[in-house]
Formats: C-alpha cells, structure tokens, sequence
C-alpha cells in the first residue's frame, strides 16, 4: 500500500492505492473499493477522485477501515482530507500543523516523510530570507542586534539569532573557522512538496510589505506599476512562461552584481479581476 506519510493529498492517495490493489488483483474496482468502505453509490468514489465529490465523516472512517489504515494513518487521512479541502488560509495552515504533529507522534521511520518543518518555517516568515540575502552581501560576525536593526521592517535580535539558527540546520549558511558566517549558494529553489502552502504563506506577507510600502517609502525608492490586460486561457499561459523566464534572468543578474549593498522584494501579481466571460451577441 503506499505510504500516506508521503502524501499532501488525499485524492491523489485514494487513486495510487486504487492503482496499486488493482495491479495486485485485476478483480479489484471502484465498485469494489466503495464497497469495502461501506458506500452504496458506484460512482461516488470516481467522482470523488475526478474531484467531482467530497468525503464526508463517515466516508473518511469507512474508507480507513477499507485501507486498513493504522490509528496514526486514520488520524493522519482525517486531517490530510480537512486541509485539501480548507477554504482559507487559515485553515490551511491550522491542518497542516495538525499533519506535522501527527507525523511527529508517530513512529520515528514517519519523521523526513512529510515536508520538513524547517524548510516550512523558513517560508512561514520573509524576514528569514532578508537575513539570509544580508549575511550574503555582508557577511555575519555574531552581531545580533546590527543585523536585527538592518532589517525592514525592524525584527528584534532574539529574531534574528533565531534566523541565523533556522539558516544554519537548513544548510543555508554556515559558520566558518574565523567564527563568521557565510552562505552557501547564491539562489534557493522551492522543493515541490514545500511550495504550495508554505510559499502560499510567504507570497502574502510579501503582498503586505509591498502595501507597506507604497505608504512608507518615497517614490525614488519603490517602482510600483501595472496593467489591466483582456487575454485568452492560451495568452495567460504564454505570459506565464514569460515571467518565469524574466524571474530567472533577474537571479542571474542579481548573482553577477558585485556591488550589491541592499535588498529588495519583488513581487509578480498576475490574477483575474472578472469572473465569467460574457457572452458576444450574434452580429
């Protein structure tokens, strides 16, 4: 049966281990599968897995007993069902701390098989990011409270130190003989299994420093700037693909630029202000 541990989804779940008990036995099928968990429909379970349905309380349990997940397994699906279906943020985050201390009270063999929690927390707050860019273009000697106070918005050197702390256990910096820190490459990619709530979580507070500060800094200081653009589905995706590939160009001309002495924060916002098109009259 695949691990569940390694899921942070739950359809996704349900289908490997449709697929897997099918190759085992080509006599198993939705049919099958639903009755195992007590469900009458036929096509419910396909419909849940064409994300067409939702599972409610009892389907969850039936379905856990059909799987014959273990107590840590069925606390673990519960909740994994509760945060693909959470309708904030909010409740997003509230689930998957729930996932990461179930994780965490299971056996120790569970522990690397979900998101690790320090790559998680290293996206849960921006300023970690602005410290790790800081020891980069200055270095770091220990001085907690000149790096807090080189911070904007300003962060505390109890913060700080906790940063520099979260950057060294992630590798992202280390501690050299002369006792001052360094990092250890230029750029960070995002792992998959990381990016979609933990970076959900850092792009909102990026978008709030950035209201921040259009009233705090003066205009020499910001380039805020946009456009309202009437596109095609095909257009949307080509443009995507654009922005990529500037955001890449940008890391390597960031990379090359010997003289850097601040840092920035620049976000792409691209997103839908109407909702359905309307439809054209016939001419």
């Amino acid at each position: 049966m695949p691990d569940i541990c390694r899921y942070t989804d739950y359809k996704k779940f349900l289908r490997d281990y449709y697929e897997e008990a099918r190759r085992k036995n080509p006599g198993f099928s939705y049919r099958v599968y639903s009755q195992k968990a007590g469900i009458k429909s036929r096509g419910f379970l396909y419909n849940v897995l064409q994300g067409r349905r939702g599972l409610s309380k009892s389907n969850i349990f039936g379905l856990a007993q059909a799987m014959r997940l273990n107590k840590y397994e069925s606390d673990y699906f519960e909740n994994l069902v509760a945060f693909n279906d959470a309708a904030t943020l909010k409740e997003r985050n509230h689930f998957y701390e729930r996932l990461s201390a179930i994780k965490l009270s299971g056996d120790s063999a569970w522990k690397p098989q979900i998101i690790r929690s320090e790559q998680f927390e290293y996206y849960s707050k921006l300023h970690y990011s602005v410290v790790r860019s800081l020891i980069d273009l200055y270095g770091f000697d220990g001085d907690y409270d000149s790096l807090a106070k080189a911070v904007r918005p300003r962060i505390t050197p109890g913060q700080a130190r906790k940063a520099v702390e979260l950057l060294e256990r992630l590798g992202f910096v280390k501690k050299q003989k002369n006792d001052r820190y360094v990092v250890t490459g230029k750029s960070i990619t995002t792992e998959p299994e990381v990016e979609s709530l933990a970076v959900l979580n850092f792009h909102k507070q990026a978008g709030e420093l950035a209201l921040r500060a259009l009233d705090e800094l003066p205009k020499e200081q910001r380039n805020v700037s946009g456009v309202t653009l009437g596109i095609s589905k095909k257009v949307y995706e080509h443009i995507c693909e654009e922005i990529e590939a500037f955001r890449l160009r940008l890391l390597q001309i960031a990379e090359a630029d010997e003289a850097a002495d601040s840092v920035y924060q620049l976000n792409f916002q691209f997103f839908p202000v109407s909702t359905k098109p309307i439809k054209r009259k016939k001419s």
